[in-house]
């Protein structure tokens, strides 16, 4: 193999999204996540970048021991203290690390961040946006070489295993100090193989995309929502006593809306809710479709979902309006801070208003969603970021079977197409044994890439494998012929 890692920090929720909760979907994918890590507006064209507060580090086991590492990530940071832009580890023991000092200047050390300096170079004025690249070999007299905007900073030989007597690393680093630093477009290679085997020098930058049609699917549908079921502000919105709040969604597809979800900040075991559905009347709520079945009490922090018994058929396309009656004071998550919902009293014991009535906006954006099934699509389910597990996926148990999917076309004209990434979101829910590779298929000709027939955990993470050419030439990519594939996933046994 030679591609080892791809990240682009883009699958980890909204820009700007509570710590808390982005730190928890980075763990799908690093090992782990501490200290304050948030997106930000990503430091290339497209995308989010990750940044690390004080004390932020991201660790990431890798899958093997490596006797060398090539790679490369884009970066700025505000030089308050020193960040590690990246360190090789032997276990969580340092090998070697290449730092950013206050001053603006890159090092390599042996070891950990307080090591001997083995070379410097370089300057780089705070918030300003460089891309740093190395090529390390590890051992106790070893080469290596940094660059910094596709320029040598410094290249020689010297005790690259500073940590331990193995000759090797198996896991990585990003650990900021006081101030923050913003990392985007992290790549890694080995040094064998064919292709991305060495230092790329380019600048690249990764552009992640997520399924817009089905292509070819034979996997069942699980579930979907309708709206987001992720909190990017860790605020709160009160709700009155005898309250009716909304918020509005355009379907994406037509879908059956079976039940409505809200997560409340308080607990109140005799609070009483039921869920309600409306038409869209020229951009505000209109008449009434549904009223769910009354849900009595409820926990803070646990979802409380209200059914209906007469479940509304919703068209795509079309806007619609969910949310709540109750009748006790609560105090309910927000999705985020843009003030999206819209309210007004009413008296429970009457049900929802129809019609809904001159309502209140710019209330706050109340964490509600509604629950769906018959989308009649596979690619509704995954396309969603963050991933929200069972909340929104497909499933299948037979061999053979896989589900691809189209994604839009690229949105600028690379000079090179390095490597393709596929990433799924995935997990094992039976008891048998079952393995599964995510599949690319370009003009009839498909392949698995760097990594098949992996066993899943039974809990959700991501699974990715490396596509260096195009399966139907064998050769690399070129924009036409990615724009026109398809990927997914397959059952492999």
């Amino acid at each position: 193999m030679a591609v080892i890692f791809l990240e682009g920090f883009d699958k980890y929720g909204a820009v700007g999204s509570v710590a808390a909760n982005v730190e928890a979907n980075l763990t799908a994918e690093w090992t782990t996540a501490t200290n304050t890590i948030t997106t930000v507006a990503g430091l290339s064209s497209t995308g989010s970048a990750v940044l690390l507060g004080s004390s932020g580090t991201l660790t990431k086991t890798l899958a093997s021991n490596y006797s060398r590492l090539i790679g490369g990530l884009r970066f700025s940071d505000t030089l308050v203290a020193q960040a590690v832009l990246m360190q090789f580890r032997d276990g969580s023991t340092a090998q070697c690390s290449i730092t950013l000092e206050t001053t603006g200047v890159i090092e390599l050390r042996t070891g950990g961040s307080a090591g001997t300096a083995l070379a410097t170079g370089g300057s780089v004025s705070a918030n300003s946006t460089h891309f740093l690249e190395w090529d390390i070999t590890f051992g106790s007299s070893s080469s290596y070489q940094v660059w910094l905007d596709g320029v040598s900073l410094f290249s020689g030989t010297g005790n690259t295993r500073g940590g331990t007597s193995n000759n090797y690393a198996n896991a990585i680093a990003l650990v900021n100090g006081a101030g923050s630093c913003t990392i985007d477009d992290l790549y890694l290679f080995d040094s064998t193989g064919g292709t991305n085997n060495a230092v790329l020098n380019t600048s690249p930058r990764i552009e992640t995309q997520f399924p817009t049609s089905d292509a070819s699917v034979q996997f069942s549908f699980g579930a979907a929502i309708l709206g987001s079921a992720y909190q990017s502000t860790s605020s709160v919105v009160a709700i009155g006593a005898g309250s009716f709040v909304l918020r509005s969604y355009t379907t994406a597809v037509g879908c059956v809306l079976n039940s409505v979800s809200i997560v409340p900040s308080t607990t109140n075991g005799a609070a009483k809710f039921k869920s309600c559905a409306y038409a869209d009347s020229s951009g505000v709520p209109g008449s009434l479709l549904a009223t769910g079945t009354e849900v009595v009490g409820c926990t803070s922090g646990t979802t409380l979902t209200s059914s209906f018994s007469s479940p509304p058929s919703l068209s795509a396309s079309t806007k619609y309006w969910i949310g709540f009656i109750n009748d006790s004071a609560i105090n309910a998550q927000e999705s985020d801070t843009h003030n999206f919902g819209c309210g007004k009293s009413n008296t429970y014991a009457s049900g929802p208003p129809n019609p809904a009535g001159t309502m209140t906006f710019n209330q706050g954006s109340y964490l509600i969603w509604g629950n769906v099934s018959s989308t009649g699509v596979n690619w509704y389910e995954v396309d969603v970021n963050p991933p929200p597990g069972d909340l929104s996926y497909v499933s299948d148990s037979t061999s053979g079977h896989e589900d691809l999917y189209s994604f839009p076309a690229l949105t600028v004209t690379p000079q090179t197409i390095y490597t393709v990434g596929v990433k799924g979101y995935i997990k094992k829910s039976d008891s048998g044994a079952r393995t599964v590779s995510l599949v690319m298929s370009s003009s009839g000709s498909s392949g698995t890439g760097s990594n098949s027939g992996v066993t899943p955990a039974t809990s959700y993470g991501w699974i990715d494998s490396y596509f260096d050419t195009d399966p139907h030439t064998s050769s690399a990519w070129g924009q036409t012929g990615l724009n026109s594939a398809t990927s997914g996933v397959e059952v492999a046994s």
